[in-house]
Parts: structure tokens; C-alpha cells; sequence
């Protein structure tokens, strides 16, 4: 399978759909829950992965009590856990043997290694389908803009398949940010990459939040030319698909890119699907080591936002 189209969709348009697969994830956010309630799912095959940690949290039981009522199989993995969830795709998948396969999931509390793992089952797999419709669904939250530090555990590829020993040439690195004041720079001090591009995301229901950005990073970005800091708009995962595919198509010419999904995961997904579709290009899971950092309600701030995967089998040339 290759992708050949990325376009945001409107919400209404995934409430008129039928999906033969919706997966979905939950966690302590209430916003977990906000899309399957309000979709209807008819014969769907239905599945969101919880976390394997803490499971007598009294809001993550909560969640999980709303999903089994809507009919949803529940699945545990940890949330660097790729295989699990991988399992759970072929599962999911073996039974679906269609000319088109239409697939949800709704990625709002999802790990990116759990994001990045369906993506790439789902492609490596034949489900003898000739076109895969993946609707990325993500529901915008309140921001949360408490400032914290966070020290760099590790950081591995998303798409393992792209995990080619580094080559001669330079690195450039093209990061998202957010309130995370560290993690960014340690990771800059590990790659040492010669050029850096940073994405400072905008929500339309927090004006404040991209200026807040700005001023928490102020240290990275005071050494960067005004047009290497580029302004996303953070609902709209169409326009920064478009924006990294600019920035990157020169730049894997003459070096290594790296992409680094920090901030929302609009960002992030869309740095998978560079991935998936240039695997010369890297996407790096950043990983924070154990901290406590005070709890995200994650209250839903809007309709989910879609996204609208296209993929289809590649044409013998």
C-alpha cells in the first residue's frame, strides 16, 4: 500500500460514514470518550486499547466502563507497547476482505507509538483490499499551558522500518514544540544537528497558547532565523501535512532529516505520514523519563477534527 492523498474532511461527514474497523484509545481524559459517544458505530468491529498501568484510577475506569457499554473490545498495552497493538490490527483485520476498507480511529489519547503501529500494520498487511480509507480522528482539548521540564530518557524511530543506520551527510532536525521547556533542547544537544526548523503550534480556541510557546522556548528559538520557526495552525492536520512536505522535500536532498512530533498530535500524526510515505525520513519517539507532572483533565474544546487517508496498492511500474 502507498498513501496518494491526505485532505481534512468535516465532522458531519464522519457521522454519515460506515466503518468496517473504529479503534480508539482510553486513558484519564474525558475527551476519550467524546468521539464514540457521539458517532454511531452500527456493525463496526470496535476496539480501544487502555493502558496496562494503574488501572484502578477511578477516571480511567470510568472511561473504560463508557467504552464497554458502547460495545467496544478493550485491549491492554503499555504505551511503548507497538506489538500488542499490532496484534490486536490482525486480529481486527483478518476478516475484512473487501475491495475498499473504510477504518476510524480516533488517535486523541493514543501514544504515538500506538498511532504509528496501526498505521504501519495495516500497510504491510494484505487484507486484499485495493484502497484503505483511514479517518484520523482527533478531539481538541483545554489547553493545558502548566510549564514543566522533562528530561530525555531515549528516543527510537516510530516507523521501525525506517530504521537506517545514519549516513555521512548533515542532519536537520524539524521539531514541534510546546510548554515542554526541555526535552527539545536535550535532544538537540544528543543529535547535534547542523540546521533546525521549529513548529510552534496555534489553536483557534486558545489565542494565547502559540505566544505561550514562543516565550517557554525563547532559548532555542532566539538562535533560529525568523523563517526556520514556522506558525501551524494546530486544527488543521491538512495544512501541516502541506507545511512539513515543504519544508522537507529540499532538505532530505542534501541531508538527514529527523522529525521530532512534540506538541499536539496533529503534529505528530502528521509526521508519521511523512514518514510512512518518504522513509528516508525519520520519526523519532521522544521519550521523557518518570515524572510526575500534574494531571491533564483533558476536557473536549470543540467537534473532533478529521483527517482522510487515502491508500491504495502500489502500481508495478
Amino acid at each position: 500500500m502507498e498513501l496518494v492523498h491526505n485532505y481534512q474532511v468535516g465532522y458531519n461527514e464522519l457521522l454519515s460514514e460506515k466503518f468496517d474497523c473504529i479503534i480508539a484509545a482510553s486513558g484519564f481524559q474525558k475527551r476519550c470518550t467524546f468521539l464514540a459517544e457521539h458517532v454511531s458505530s452500527g456493525c463496526s468491529d470496535k476496539m480501544v486499547i487502555s493502558f496496562e498501568e494503574q488501572t484502578n484510577d477511578a477516571f480511567r475506569l470510568e472511561n473504560e466502563s463508557i467504552f464497554v457499554k458502547l460495545g467496544y473490545r478493550i485491549v491492554k498495552a503499555m504505551p511503548d507497547d507497538g506489538e500488542e497493538v499490532e496484534r490486536m490490527v490482525q486480529r481486527l483485520c483478518r476478516s475484512k476482505i473487501s475491495r475498499n476498507i473504510n477504518v476510524l480511529i480516533d488517535y486523541s489519547c493514543m501514544t504515538k507509538v500506538w498511532c504509528a503501529s496501526i498505521v504501519s500494520h495495516l500497510l504491510r498487511h494484505d487484507f486484499h483490499a485495493e484502497r484503505i480509507n483511514i479517518y484520523f480522528s482527533y478531539t481538541p482539548k483545554k489547553v493545558n499551558g502548566v510549564l514543566h521540564r522533562s528530561k530525555l530518557k531515549c528516543f527510537e524511530p516510530l516507523i521501525f522500518e525506517n530504521n537506517q543506520k545514519p549516513g555521512k551527510r548533515p542532519v536537520t532536525l524539524v521539531t514541534g514544540m510546546n510548554y515542554n521547556q526541555g526535552i527539545i533542547q536535550e535532544l538537540i544537544g544528543r543529535v547535534k544537528p547542523s540546521d533546525v526548523y521549529a513548529f510552534v503550534p496555534c489553536f483557534s480556541h486558545d489565542t494565547g497558547y502559540c505566544q505561550g510557546v514562543l516565550d517557554n522556548n525563547s532559548n532555542i528559538l532566539k538562535n533560529l532565523p525568523a523563517e526556520k520557526i514556522k506558525k501551524y495552525p494546530a486544527e488543521k492536520p491538512d495544512q501541516i501535512s502541506s507545511m512539513l512536505t515543504s519544508v522537507c522535500m529540499d532538505l532530505r536532498l542534501g541531508s538527514d532529516v529527523i522529525l521530532a512530533p512534540n506538541g499536539p498530535k496533529t503534529f505528530g500524526l502528521a509526521c508519521i505520514l511523512m514518514s510512512v510515505r518518504y522513509p528516508d525520513i525519520k520519526t523519532y519517539d521522544l521519550r521523557p523519563k518518570d515524572e510526575k507532572i500534574q494531571a491533564d483533565p483533558g476536557l473536549p474544546a470543540g467537534e473532533p477534527v478529521i483527517l482522510k487517508s487515502v491508500f491504495r496498492i502500489e502500481e508495478d511500474e
